[in-house]
């Protein structure tokens, strides 16, 4: 609903985060994603800031304004940052840009977590894997065909209280357009696609045995009894331990994923 009433004001919307209770990974990290598309459109998003002090710090503490910097306005002075609350401890944002460099940045996320938390082998194993293909989609899937775009690629994670809350967005072509690069589905709409990738594990690949990588990730997820969001262009895709959803989204360039993993998995 909020995406709708922004595109209304394209690309110069205003962003309202004053009642706001809780900023969580994802909409962090679409954020980023929003101002930069707005920005890319010769726009300013107008930003009205939380009114609770302790979601303000927190937004501040993710390093969100250092990343939009002087692309947004905002209602009031950007507070200094603190030190985010041990409670609920953020990996902090970071950006996939090429295949070479995503090894290490899983590696960085993952070390970050295990020296705050006995995670153990097996677990940071679980969360590595997921965050090490949906980070290798972004050069594979984003942009296939080299179009003049920049896909922006994003990943954050962040522990709470009961699960762990992993996140990767981009702003490429979106999984549509991947997939009809395989004459197998072309002609698919958005919400066919996402059940094909999702359920089916096709892939642009024409090649046995390349591609299935979102597919393998939501098995990973309904064994664990974790939650799933994917978006991609005008459908999301929603589960939750055994129930599962597809249905159709406000439109929006790109894929956006979010994973959460209860936290007893780590323990």
């Amino acid at each position: 609903m909020a995406l709708r009433e922004w595109e209304r004001s394209f690309p110069r919307p205003l962003i309202d985060l004053s009642r706001c209770q809780l900023v969580d990974p994802f909409v962090l990290i679409f954020l980023v994603l929003y101002v930069r598309r707005c920005s890319e459109a010769g726009g300013r998003p107008r930003i009205l800031l939380p009114e609770r002090k302790d979601v303000l710090q927190w937004l501040v503490g993710t390093g969100f304004f250092e990343w939009v910097k002087e692309d947004v306005w905002t209602d009031r002075p950007i507070p200094p940052s603190l030190p985010t609350e041990e409670e609920a401890p953020f990996s902090g944002i970071v950006r996939v840009e090429d295949e070479e460099g995503i090894q290490g940045l899983v590696d960085d996320v993952c070390d970050r977590l295990a020296e705050r938390f006995p995670l153990g082998e097996h677990s940071i194993g679980v969360l590595a894997s997921a965050m090490l293909e949906l980070c290798q989609n972004i050069p594979h899937h984003a942009n296939p065909l080299d179009e003049d775009i920049d896909p922006y690629g994003l990943a954050a994670v962040q522990e709470y209280s009961d699960h762990i809350h992993l996140v990767v967005m981009d702003k490429g072509v979106g999984l549509q357009k991947s997939l009809s690069l395989n004459p197998r589905y072309r002609g698919l709409d958005d919400p066919e696609v996402l059940e094909a990738v999702l359920l089916r594990g096709a892939s642009r690949f024409t090649d046995p045995g390349r591609g299935g990588a979102l597919r393998r990730i939501r098995e990973v997820v309904l064994a664990n009894d974790g939650r799933l969001f994917v978006r991609s262009g005008q459908a999301g895709f929603w589960q939750a331990e055994v129930e599962m959803n597809i249905g159709e989204v406000h439109p929006f360039p790109g894929v956006q994923v979010s994973i959460q993993l209860p936290r007893a998995l780590f323990g």
